[in-house]
C-alpha cells in the first residue's frame, strides 16, 4: 500500500516507467488527469488550467496572473464527471465537498495561488486513497510528510536524453537538444515558483535512479522492490 511520485527529467521515459509500476501493481496512474481534475472542480476551461501546469509553465505569466482575471474567459465547462473513464476521477468529483470545505475562501479569479492550492488538496486526497503513482507537478513536495508516499527521480545525462527525443520523434538533434533545454527548464522553474525547491535536490526523494543503462521494466523493477521492503518494515 503507498503512493509514488515520480520526478522525471524530460526524455528519460518517465511516464513509461510510471504506468509500468502502476500497472504491475493495479495502481492508478495519474499525470495530465491532475490537469482535468482541477478544471471540473474549478469550472475553468482546461486550457486555462494547462497553463500553470509543469510543461506550460512561466514565472511570468504565473505571477501576472495575480494582477490579470483570467475568469473574463471563462466560458461554460460542459464535460461532467459522469463522462470521465477513471474510477478515480468519478470519486474526485463525488468527493468535492470533502476536497473545497466551506471555510476555504477562494478567489473568482483562477491565477497561480488557486491552482496551486487545488492541486495540493487533488494530491492529498489521492495520496489518502493509497495506491496510485502520480507524474510530476510538485508531488514531491507535496506529499513529502505522508506516512505511505515515496518519492522517486528519473534522471540521465542531456546527451543521452537529446539523443532519445530526436530517435523517437525523428527531428533534428538540435532540435531535440532545444526541447530538452525548454521542458528541463519549465519543470524546474515550476517547483521553484509554487514551492521554492530545487527539483533535484536528493534529500527530496527516496530513490533517485540514472536509467541511461537502465530498461523501462529494470526501473520498474527498483521502485517495486523499495515499495516491498517499505510493506515489509510497516508489517515488522
Amino acid at each position: 500500500m503507498a503512493v509514488v511520485t515520480i520526478s522525471r527529467s524530460f526524455g528519460c521515459s518517465g511516464e513509461k516507467v510510471g504506468e509500468e509500476v502502476a500497472g504491475r501493481l493495479n495502481y492508478s496512474m495519474i499525470n495530465k488527469q491532475i490537469i482535468e481534475y482541477i478544471s471540473i472542480l474549478a469550472n475553468t476551461p482546461l486550457e486555462v488550467v494547462s497553463k500553470f501546469d509543469e510543461e506550460q509553465h512561466s514565472n511570468i505569466n504565473a505571477r501576472l496572473s495575480k494582477y490579470i482575471d483570467l475568469s473574463m474567459f471563462k466560458e461554460m465547462f460542459g464535460k461532467s464527471g459522469k463522462e470521465l473513464k477513471e474510477p478515480l476521477a468519478e470519486k474526485i468529483i463525488d468527493e468535492k465537498e470533502k476536497l473545497f470545505k466551506e471555510d476555504v475562501d477562494y478567489s473568482p479569479v483562477f491565477d497561480s495561488d488557486v491552482f496551486r492550492q487545488m492541486s495540493e488538496r487533488v494530491f492529498h486526497f489521492i495520496a489518502d486513497k493509497d495506491n496510485a503513482v502520480i507524474m510530476g507537478r510538485g508531488g514531491q513536495v507535496v506529499l513529502q510528510e505522508h506516512p505511505n508516499a515515496l518519492h522517486i527521480r528519473l534522471y540521465a545525462p542531456v546527451s543521452k536524453r537529446v539523443e532519445w527525443i530526436a530517435s523517437r520523434r525523428d527531428i533534428p538533434k538540435k532540435e531535440a537538444s532545444k526541447l530538452v533545454e525548454d521542458i528541463d527548464k519549465k519543470r524546474r522553474n515550476y517547483l521553484q515558483h509554487y514551492y521554492g525547491e530545487d527539483i533535484s535536490d536528493d534529500k527530496l526523494y527516496h530513490l533517485v535512479i540514472n536509467v541511461e543503462k537502465l530498461s523501462v521494466s529494470e526501473a520498474a523493477g527498483m521502485i517495486l522492490s523499495l515499495i516491498d521492503i517499505k510493506s515489509s518494515k510497516e508489517k515488522a
